[in-house]
């Protein structure tokens, strides 16, 4: 029965992205703790980001795409069993996987005016420059137009964000769904918004191991009802 490496991009560290997607699953297979009973296996990656900015891939997913189609499929050898090997295939992760037919589109979208962000008063944090540009910019974030008299510029032609949007929603979908389906499910990621998902499935039965991106991620290894919840450093 193959097994499922959820892969959350955004949260891989500048470093981690540049060695490449190949170089993170094999970091995570060689330290996953479930082949002591397989001597050949089979795994999926599905790799998660805001591929799409409205109907239109984004440059980052055709460069991740580039990156799966030139590294996957392959095989990978472990170092137990005398060479346990595992073959591995990649995707982009675009639509659910129980409903594969439909692209989840408006992924990554750009945002205007920032919400709940406040600016201190100069005097409080000890400037008493009388041109600092704080009471301005406080008055353009309340506004949302520049402060200058006359000016119609917009703070949205000024400043703007992207973010994904249904992202983490939906590989928390897919994370339940496939507990029904495969073996072993494995997540790269530091996000702690997926530990609802991960005991979910581990309270099925479901072996889960998460690899952590960051450094000095909180960590919560343990048995669930007799099944694994492993948390370990990629």
């Amino acid at each position: 029965m193959p097994f499922v490496v959820f892969i959350d991009y955004d949260n891989l560290l500048p470093l981690q992205k540049t060695r490449g997607l190949l170089d993170v699953v094999t970091r995570a297979l060689f330290q996953m703790p479930f082949f002591e009973e397989r001597i050949h296996a089979k795994c999926e990656v599905r790799v998660y980001g805001g591929w799409y900015e409205g109907e239109s891939f984004t440059r980052l997913a055709q460069d991740v795409t580039v990156q799966i189609q030139n590294d996957f499929p392959t095989i990978i050898r472990l170092p137990i069993h005398g060479g346990a090997t595992v073959s591995v295939n990649a995707e982009l992760a675009v639509a659910l996987l129980q409903d594969p037919g439909y692209p989840m589109f408006n992924t990554y979208r750009r945002k205007g005016k920032p919400a709940n962000v406040r600016v201190e008063n100069p005097e409080k944090i000890g400037c008493n420059d009388e041109e600092c540009i704080l009471p301005l910019m406080k008055k353009m974030l309340k506004t949302g137009r520049c402060p200058k008299p006359g000016c119609e510029v917009g703070q949205v032609n000024l400043s703007y964000r992207h973010e994904q949007k249904i992202v983490d929603t939906m590989l928390t979908c897919d994370i339940i769904y496939a507990a029904n389906k495969m073996g072993s499910i494995v997540l790269v990621s530091s996000d702690d918004d997926f530990l609802p998902p991960l005991r979910t499935v581990t309270l099925q039965g479901t072996k889960v191991v998460r690899f952590h991106t960051q450094p000095n991620s909180q960590r919560a290894s343990g048995s669930v009802r007799g099944t694994t919840l492993l948390e370990m450093d990629l």
